[in-house]
């Protein structure tokens, strides 16, 4: 018997290659890939999260769900447009959606009102230089107009 980062228990029967994965033994976890702008202070994203955990802990509609406070994995990686921090909540057997859906909602809102960006790609065109370290002349055909 195995439990996965999500809380997923996997069966692995002897003398067999079959498995089992019960995502509902005794607790339920829910994993958040949460990003953020690179420009964002890591430690203030983390504090906001901990801090939306504790109201909906404290919320009459979700704090039976709630089995325990958020674990914060950390800053788990560095991708294209955004830094992103790892963390999981831990409810009650088939909770785990609907907590964090809703903790979802909330991070958004609480972001957009301290401003604290979720990014999403961008994209910046480099035309290149010439050994002069002059820029290539750049124009549109009418075509593509």
């Amino acid at each position: 018997m195995l439990r996965d980062l999500h809380g997923n228990v996997h069966y692995v029967p002897n003398g067999s290659i079959a498995v089992v994965t019960n995502m509902t033994k005794e607790y339920s976890r829910y994993v958040f890939d949460i990003g953020v702008a690179y420009r964002e202070d890591v430690d203030e994203v983390i504090a906001v999260i901990k801090g939306i955990d504790q109201e909906m802990r404290n919320d009459p509609e979700f704090k039976d769900d709630i089995l325990e406070p958020i674990e914060i994995l950390g800053l788990d990686q560095f991708a294209t447009s955004a830094v992103v921090i790892k963390a999981r909540t831990t409810t009650l057997p088939i909770k785990q959606w609907r907590v964090g859906r809703e903790f979802n909602r909330r991070i958004k809102k609480k972001f957009d009102e301290l401003n604290i960006e979720i990014p999403f790609p961008h994209v910046t065109l480099y035309m290149g230089e010439s050994k002069e370290g002059k820029s290539p002349p750049f124009h549109v055909a009418k075509e593509d107009m």
